[in-house]
């Protein structure tokens, strides 16, 4: 017997706290089979019995709210697909990131499953599969037979999730019985600089569950951090434990949020953190090289805009002023404006620009600077380098990340051959990480800054850690029986 899963997604980590806003264009999107790619692990013999239908995927880089508008016409498109492709399915997969944040609603992955579950045939199920950064309501937990999330952050799992998520349905539809469903909404929230899964208590935390997913009763026990940078209810910790056996299924997921709720006060960035001019100190004592700073306030794939420019300047200001210059690689300010100045000047020439500020003019500004243009890479991903006094400057089209050292080298820049490395990241990704002797935190200005309860929340339930330190509160899991 084939069993029909059709799949399709909307999947971007979208913050609330800074002005820029993701759009439709900012999107890959993978229609019908395109969409196949994302499941290579579909060809195996354990899959042989499942028949996927791909509708339409959309992916983006994290970035702000998406447009109203934006949205409506990609919910509009997954649904007419599912009206003309779909008919009889047995089951959906929403393939989603799940910290979508949407212009004028609260809940947006519950909105659109909400829309998609009109559409389904009344006895079809879900799966769903997230990154362990998403906000779970109960809502969309109602909404999902299936539920499953990464249990590594940086996230080396992802693929491994995908696959888990179907892996579990298939189980699912194979006994004729949907399993029982617990969830546990949980009243902490930190940052994804304090909860890397290679650091505690964040390693210790996850490290149990893929063995607790195997005990008697259980099939699947998972646990997310949540998305800190949105304001709004649902934002927090959440597990959510699926098995055959109702009891077992309720005492694991108290138990993994009761274990989560006892650590709530050890989770601490995983590297030294503080203001840019403390970071700069450590930088000056420092003679070894190889030393890495994280721009965490404006962390592009965080959802920051990645033009605030705020470290860049006080960056430039301690080269001008302070007692020695470092050689510096300042990773990134996109700018198409003035990488065009730049490529209307020629590589060796002297270019005076207005960097940065516009696309998150809130946290940041422009700053006029003069510098030599060192490097041109033209196409599709278009960047340019402006040493401006000892710092290379890389100034991107798009917004984009920095995770390889590959991202460098293809600019004439090499992380491992200068004194700094400063980065729009939080913690650093494994290539990062693996040249870095030495890493700092810069408590930086931003849509996402790492000190997240420094920002205004006007939406989020109380009480919330660590907002509120000083409350009690035992986990009561709620329970759906299959």
């Amino acid at each position: 017997m084939k069993y029909r899963v059709a799949v399709a997604g909307l999947h971007i980590e979208s913050g609330t706290f800074s002005p820029l806003r993701s759009r439709a264009e900012d999107f890959l999107t993978l229609r019908g089979d395109e969409m196949c790619e994302r499941y290579p692990f579909l060809s195996s013999e354990s899959f042989a019995d499942l028949e996927l239908v791909p509708l339409v995927h959309f992916r983006a880089m994290p970035g702000g709210c998406l447009v109203a508008a934006d949205y409506d016409r990609m919910k509009e498109e997954i649904i007419e697909r599912l009206r003309d492709g779909a008919e009889g399915v047995d089951a959906f997969y929403f393939d989603v990131h799940g910290a979508l944040s949407v212009e004028g609603l609260e809940d947006a992955e519950a909105d659109l499953l909400g829309s998609i579950r009109a559409e389904l045939p009344s006895k079809a199920w879900v799966t769903c599969s997230q990154d362990l950064h998403g906000n779970v309501s109960e809502k969309l937990w109602r909404m999902t037979d299936v539920m499953t999330t990464y249990r590594t952050a940086p996230h080396v799992d992802w693929m491994e999730t995908r696959e888990r998520a179907l892996a579990l349905l298939l189980r699912g539809l194979r006994s004729g019985r949907k399993p029982h469903r617990a969830y546990v909404s949980i009243p902490v929230i930190v940052s994804g600089e304090m909860s890397s899964t290679e650091y505690e208590p964040g390693k210790s935390l996850y490290a149990p569950l893929a063995e607790e997913s195997q005990q008697a009763g259980i099939w699947d026990a998972s646990l997310w951090v949540g998305y800190a940078w949105a304001d709004q209810e649902r934002v927090g910790a959440a597990v959510v434990v699926i098995g055959d056996d109702g009891d077992a299924v309720k005492s694991m997921a108290e138990l993994v949020a009761r274990r989560y709720w006892e650590q709530r006060k050890n989770f601490t960035f995983i590297t030294e953190a503080a203001e840019f001019s403390k970071c700069w100190q450590e930088v000056i004592a420092d003679d070894a090289g190889r030393f890495f700073l994280s721009d965490a306030g404006d962390n592009p794939t965080a959802g920051g805009a990645g033009d605030v420019t705020d470290t860049l300047e006080r960056l430039l200001c301690a080269q001008s002023n302070g007692p020695q210059k470092k050689s510096v690689i300042f990773a990134s300010i996109p700018d198409a404006a003035a990488l065009h100045e730049m490529e209307q000047k020629g590589v060796g020439s002297m270019v005076r620009v207005k960097l940065g500020g516009k696309l998150d003019p809130l946290h940041g500004r422009e700053i006029e600077v003069t510098g030599e243009v060192r490097f041109l890479l033209g196409g599709e991903n278009a960047q340019g380098v402006l040493r401006v006094n000892c710092v290379d400057v890389i100034v991107s089209e798009k917004r984009r990340p920095y995770h390889l050292r590959a991202d460098f080298i293809k600019l004439g820049l090499d992380p491992e051959c200068v004194d700094v490395t400063i980065v729009k990241i939080g913690y650093l990704e494994p290539e990062l990480k693996a040249m870095a002797w030495r890493h700092m935190l810069v408590l930086s200005a931003g849509g996402v800054r790492a000190d997240f309860w420094e920002q205004k929340y006007e939406k989020r339930r109380r009480p919330l850690f660590p907002f509120e330190r000083d409350f009690s509160w035992e986990p009561e899991a709620k329970l759906i029986l299959g």
